[in-house]
C-alpha cells in the first residue's frame, strides 16, 4: 500500500471533523424535531383527557339543574295548569335563578310526551319526545348561525307528582350550548374551543361518557415549548459556527506546529540515509516542537545500534511467541490450548453459568477451491483477526482446525451469548474480503450452546456442534441457539447414514471393504492393494464422500481408523486378501497421532507377518505437530510397515514432509497425474520436475487415479514405480 503524505492527513483530519460536527448538528435537528412530535402527540392525549374531564363535569352540572328544576313546585304547576306557561318558560324561569344563563331554554312535556307549547325560534327542542326512550336521556343537534356551526344537547327528564318520586306528571327538557358550556364549566390548558366539531347525526341519542370520542377540535399551541425550541436551534446554530472557527484554528495549529515538523523529519531522514551510503554525517537542524525534535535526535542516536536492536527484537518475538499453544496460521490460540482449557474447566464437574460459540466459515473449501491455498489462507487471518478484535481482550478464541473457530464464555458474559455471536458475525460480513481477490461475500455460521442444569462441558460441546450445523442450513438465520427441538431435527443425529457410522464403529462387521490393487509398472502385477471402506446398510451403500465429513464433524476420526483396522483384520482372517499381495491401510491425522491407532497397526503386522502393510498418511494429515507424527512413523516402521505419503501435491508443504518426514513411497494425486494430460506446457513441466525430484530423492513414486493409457504411459515415461486407477483395475481381476 502506497504511503500517504501526512498533509493529507491533516485535511483529511479536518474534513473527519467538519463531517462529524455536521452529522452531530443534523442528528441534533432530528432529536428536537422528534422531541416536538412527542410532545405534540403527548398534548393531543392530555387534551382528549381534558376535553373528557370537562364533559364529564357538564353532565354531572346539567343534572343537578334537571333535578332542580324537576323538583320545583312551579314546574310542578305549569304541568297541571299551563295557561301561563309561555311566560313561565322564556321569564318565570330565568327570573328564579334555577337555571343558569348557558340554558338556551327550557320545555315541559305532558305524559304524552307532546310539547306544551311550541319552542322560541331559535330553539331546537323536538314537539314530540323520543319514543321507547327511558329518562333522563340526552340527544344532539347541529345549526348554523351566520356561518357558524353550534352544538346543542337536549337533557330530557322526568317531573314527579309525589316525594317519592314513583308517579309522574310529565317530562321537562333543557337545551343548551355545548362550547358555551364547557366554557362556563372548565378553564381548557390543552384545548381550543375555537374550532371544534363532530360527526353525530341530529337528534341522535347520546352517552356523555363517551361524547369526546365524537369531537373533534384542535390544541392549542405550546408556546412556551416552540420558543424554547427557537432559542436551542439558535443556540446550535452559533455553536456550530464556534466549533468550526475552533477547527480552522486547529487545522492551522496542527499544520503549524505538527504537520510541517514532520516533513522537515521526513527530509531528514531521507537525508540521514542517503549519507549513510555516502558515509557521511548529516547536519540536523532543531525542530521547534520538542517531542519531535526528541524523535529526530533518537534516530541519529540509534542509528548506529540499528543491527543490534534488529536481532534483540529478533530473539525477543521469538521468545514471546508462545509456538506450542498458538496457531501459526493465525495467531490464534490452538487446538491444544483448546483441549487444556476444557481440562482446565473439569470436563465431567458441573457447570452454572457457560456458554461454548462455535464458527465455520461457510463454503471455505469453494473458497479454496476457487482462489487458492494462499487466498484461502488469507480468509482464515482476516476471520480470526475480525472475531479476536469483537470478542473481549480476555476472551480466548481457538482454531479447532480448518476453517472452525470456538470461544468459551463463563459467567456473566454466558447470558450475552447470542448478542456476542451477532455481533461477531455482523463484524465478519462488514470486513473487506475483496483485498483478497474475492468477489463474493464471505460469512460465518454460529452454533450456541449454554450449560444447563445436569449437563457436562462434554455434552455443551456435542449440543453446540449440532447447533453450528444446524446453522448452515439454507433456512437458518445463521447463528442457532441449542435446544433439545434442535436435537430432534438436527441432521447430525437424525441422518440415517449419521446412524450407520456410529453404528460401524460400535460393530466393524457393518463395514464393507472393497480393494483396489496397486501394480508395478514393469511387471503389470498388483503387488499390493488399498482398503477403501463404505458402509452398507439396508441395501444401500454410503460412500466415502458421505462417510468422512461426517467423522471429520464429529471428530471421531481415531475412532473411524480403529473400525477401518478391525474390518481389515477381519477380511485377512477370512482369506479376502490374498497373503502374496501387501496391503495398504489409509490413516486420518487423529488416527496418527493416537497410541491406540498406532497399537492396533503394530499388533496386525505381528498376528501377519507375512502381508506387508503399508499405512497412507494424506499429505494435510502432517501440517500440525509434525515431531509426534514422525515419533509414529518410526514406530510403525520400526515394527515393520511402510509409510506412504498420500494425495501428494493436493495440500500445503508437500516439499516439506518430504524433506521431514521418514516415508517409504509417495502417491501422486490424482490432480498432479491429470495436469500431465490437461496442463499446460509450464504445469506439466513443473510436475516432471518434481518427479524427478522425488524420484532422485530415493522414494519409490505410486501414481493415483490412472483412467487411460495416455495416463498410464506418462507415468511410466517418468520413472513411477507403481500405478492405480479405474484403468489398471479393469485389467486385474483383484481381491473382491
Amino acid at each position: 500500500m502506497k504511503a500517504i503524505k501526512v498533509h493529507y492527513f491533516s485535511i483529511a483530519y479536518a474534513l473527519i471533523i467538519a463531517v462529524v460536527v455536521a452529522v452531530l448538528a443534523a442528528l441534533t435537528s432530528k432529536e428536537i424535531a422528534d422531541v416536538a412530535d412527542r410532545v405534540a402527540q403527548q398534548e393531543k392525549i392530555l387534551a382528549r383527557q381534558e376535553m373528557a374531564a370537562a364533559i364529564h363535569s357538564v353532565a354531572n352540572r346539567i343534572q343537578s339543574l334537571s333535578k332542580n328544576l324537576a323538583l320545583w313546585d312551579e314546574t310542578k304547576q305549569q304541568l297541571m295548569y299551563t295557561d301561563y306557561y309561555q311566560l313561565w318558560r322564556d321569564i318565570r324561569v330565568k327570573d328564579a335563578g334555577i337555571l343558569p344563563k348557558t340554558i338556551d331554554t327550557v320545555a315541559l312535556y305532558g305524559l304524552d310526551g307532546r310539547i306544551l307549547a311550541p319552542s322560541p325560534a331559535g330553539t331546537h327542542l323536538p314537539k314530540q319526545l323520543p319514543k321507547g326512550k327511558a329518562m333522563p336521556v340526552m340527544t344532539f343537534s347541529k345549526d348554523l348561525e351566520d356561518g357558524v356551526a353550534h352544538y346543542h344537547l337536549h337533557a330530557f327528564f322526568p317531573i314527579p307528582s309525589d316525594p317519592g318520586g314513583e308517579k309522574w306528571l310529565g317530562y321537562g327538557g333543557i337545551q343548551f350550548d355545548l362550547v358555551d358550556e364547557l366554557k362556563a364549566e372548565h378553564q381548557f390548558r390543552y384545548v381550543d374551543l375555537s374550532n371544534i366539531s363532530s360527526n353525530l347525526p341530529n337528534g341522535s341519542q347520546i352517552d356523555m361518557a363517551t361524547l369526546a370520542d365524537h369531537l373533534a377540535f384542535p390544541v392549542k399551541p405550546n408556546q412556551a415549548f416552540d420558543q424554547l425550541s427557537t432559542i436551542y436551534e439558535d443556540s446550535l446554530l452559533r455553536l456550530l459556527a464556534l466549533l468550526l472557527l475552533i477547527l480552522a484554528a486547529a487545522s492551522w495549529l496542527i499544520h503549524r506546529l505538527i504537520v510541517s515538523p514532520i516533513r522537515s523529519l521526513a527530509r531528514e531522514i531521507n537525508d540521514l540515509r542517503e549519507n549513510r551510503q555516502n558515509g557521511r554525517t548529516p547536519s540536523a537542524t532543531q525542530i521547534q516542537v520538542e517531542e519531535l525534535d526528541n524523535l529526530r535526535r533518537a534516530f541519529y542516536d540509534y542509528h548506529a545500534r540499528l543491527s543490534d536492536l534488529n536481532r534483540n527484537l529478533e530473539s525477543s518475538s521469538q521468545e514471546f511467541y508462545d509456538q506450542a499453544r498458538r496457531d501459526p496460521l493465525t495467531g490464534v490460540f490452538n487446538r491444544r490450548a483448546y483441549d487444556e482449557d476444557w481440562r482446565g474447566l473439569n470436563i465431567e464437574r458441573k457447570v452454572e453459568r457457560c456458554a461454548l460459540i462455535l464458527f465455520d466459515c461457510d463454503h471455505f473449501k469453494a473458497i479454496n477451491d476457487t482462489y487458492g491455498h494462499q487466498t484461502g489462507d488469507n480468509v482464515i487471518r482476516a476471520v480470526a483477526t475480525t472475531l479476536q478484535q469483537t470478542l473481549r481482550s480476555e476472551d480466548r478464541l481457538y482454531r479447532l482446525g480448518g476453517d472452525e473457530f470456538a470461544t468459551i464464555l463463563v459467567d456473566g458474559e454466558a447470558a450475552n451469548a447470542k448478542a456476542i455471536a451477532t455481533r461477531c458475525r455482523e463484524r465478519v460480513l462488514l470486513h473487506d474480503f475483496r483485498q483478497y481477490g474475492i468477489d463474493e461475500p464471505v460469512t460465518i455460521s454460529i452454533g450456541i450452546a449454554h450449560s444447563g442444569p445436569g449437563a457436562t462441558l462434554g455434552e455443551l460441546q456435542k449440543q453446540a456442534d449440532i447447533a453450528m450445523y444446524a446453522a448452515k442450513r439454507p433456512s437458518s438465520s445463521k447463528i442457532e441457539v441449542y435446544d433439545e427441538q434442535l436435537q430432534e431435527s438436527s441432521p447430525l443425529l437424525a441422518n440415517k447414514s449419521i446412524s450407520a457410522i456410529y453404528q460401524t464403529i460400535q460393530d466393524p462387521f457393518l463395514m464393507e471393504m472393497r480393494y483396489q490393487p496397486v501394480v508395478q509398472l514393469d511387471s503389470r502385477e498388483p503387488v499390493y492393494v488399498e482398503a477403501l471402506s463404505r458402509i452398507k446398510l439396508g441395501g444401500e451403500i454410503i460412500l466415502p464422500g458421505d462417510i468422512f465429513p461426517v467423522v471429520q464433524a464429529r471428530r471421531i476420526d481415531a475412532e473411524y481408523d480403529q473400525a477401518v483396522i478391525q474390518a481389515v483384520q477381519r477380511d485377512m482372517e477370512f482369506g479376502r486378501v490374498p497373503m502374496h499381495l501387501g496391503i495398504s491401510i489409509n490413516v486420518s491425522a487423529v488416527g496418527l497421532l493416537s497410541n491406540k491407532v498406532t497399537d492396533m497397526l503394530v499388533m496386525l503386522k505381528q498376528v501377519y507377518p507375512e502381508y506387508k502393510i503399508v499405512v497412507e498418511i494424506t499429505e494435510t494429515a502432517l501440517i500440525e505437530q509434525i515431531d509426534q507424527a514422525t515419533r509414529q512413523i518410526h514406530k510403525l516402521r520400526e515394527a515393520g510397515c511402510l509409510i506412504a505419503l498420500d494425495d501428494f501435491g493436493s495440500g500445503y508443504s508437500s516439499l516439506r514432509y518430504l524433506a521431514s518426514m521418514p516415508v517409504d513411497l509417495v502417491k501422486f494425486d490424482i490432480t498432479m497425474m491429470r495436469l500431465l494430460e490437461q496442463g499446460d506446457d509450464r504445469q506439466k513441466q513443473v510436475v516432471r520436475e518434481v518427479a524427478h525430484l522425488v524420484r532422485s530423492a530415493g522414494y519409490k513414486m505410486v501414481a493415483e487415479g490412472i483412467e487411460n493409457q495416455r495416463m498410464l504411459d506418462q507415468a511410466m515415461s517418468l520413472g513411477f514405480d507403481y500405478a492405480q486407477g479405474f484403468f489398471l483395475e479393469a485389467k486385474q481381476d483383484g481381491p473382491a
